[in-house]
């Protein structure tokens, strides 16, 4: 989706933008502009799951401009928690809020426009739904791959009711245990993120530390080196003192051997 100042003036699906990336197409609306966009992820329950908020460079022709080059894909997929948009918190990355610093240049922070945020012009326009998104929930599909698929015992196959004789209907699965394993493993997920966080915080703890110690010893050179100086500085001080006293004196002694010469012309003239 990208956006003017009244709000979002385009959408189009990926494979488009790709198009518009490999110069296929144009878009000259945006010729010789910088325009701001968001690369959605949505799913079918129209959805937003992630939202990376990036700016676009056009050329004079509305070609999009060769040097840009941002993973977003790759942004979203690592993207922090973010607000909740209707269906759970987003994934979400924008300018000072994205781990790779070296995309943040490339990169704008939702706000307000035309009298409403960014953020509810791009639910509007998602549940609007103008590109007709369809197909299977991403989610589910992701909870039924082989690889997440979990085998029990053969004997908790048909549940209590094999214990009552051979051709009784199996009990269904209990929703409390699909609960309980759900919640579990956003427990997990959770502690990891606290963990995470907690370990950032460590490591910028001790960064600040290490900069505090930094700061402390180049202040303490300085001073050094200010007190070196200032020695030095009072040295030479003493130096012009006592220079200034000899050269009163000297002074002085010359005034008074110019004050007997003239007492003695003086008199030689009498």
């Amino acid at each position: 989706m990208f956006f003017s100042d009244q709000g979002i003036v385009r959408e189009m699906l990926y494979a488009e933008f790709e198009a518009l990336l490999d110069g296929l197409v144009t878009a000259p609306d945006f010729a010789d502009d910088t325009v701001e966009a968001v690369f959605l992820q949505i799913n079918s329950r129209l959805y937003v799951r992630a939202a990376v908020f990036f700016t676009v460079d056009f050329d004079l022709d509305g070609y999009v401009n060769r040097l840009w080059n941002l993973p977003l894909r790759t942004l979203a997929e690592k993207a922090a928690r973010g607000p909740d948009m209707g269906g759970g918190p987003i994934r979400l990355s924008c300018l000072g809020f994205c781990h790779h610093k070296e995309y943040q240049h490339s990169m704008w922070k939702p706000g307000q426009r035309g009298g409403k945020a960014d953020l509810a012009w791009i639910k509007q326009a998602v549940t609007r739904n103008g590109l007709g998104i369809i197909g299977e929930d991403e989610e589910a599909k992701a909870i039924l791959t082989t690889e997440n698929l979990q085998v029990v015992a053969e004997d908790s196959w048909y549940g209590a009711a094999a214990s009552q004789g051979e051709g009784e209907q199996a009990d269904s699965v209990d929703p409390l245990v699909e609960l309980t394993a759900e919640m579990d493993k956003l427990r997990k997920a959770h502690a990891g993120e606290v963990n995470e966080y907690l370990r950032q915080i460590g490591e910028l703890q001790a960064r600040l530390r290490q900069q505090e110690q930094e700061h402390r010893d180049k202040l303490d050179r300085l001073r050094g080196e200010h007190a070196d100086h200032l020695t030095i500085v009072r040295g030479e001080l003493q130096d012009i003192k006592r220079q200034l006293e000899e050269q009163q004196k000297l002074n002085g002694s010359l005034r008074r051997e110019l004050q007997r010469l003239q007492t003695r012309t003086a008199t030689g003239t009498d």
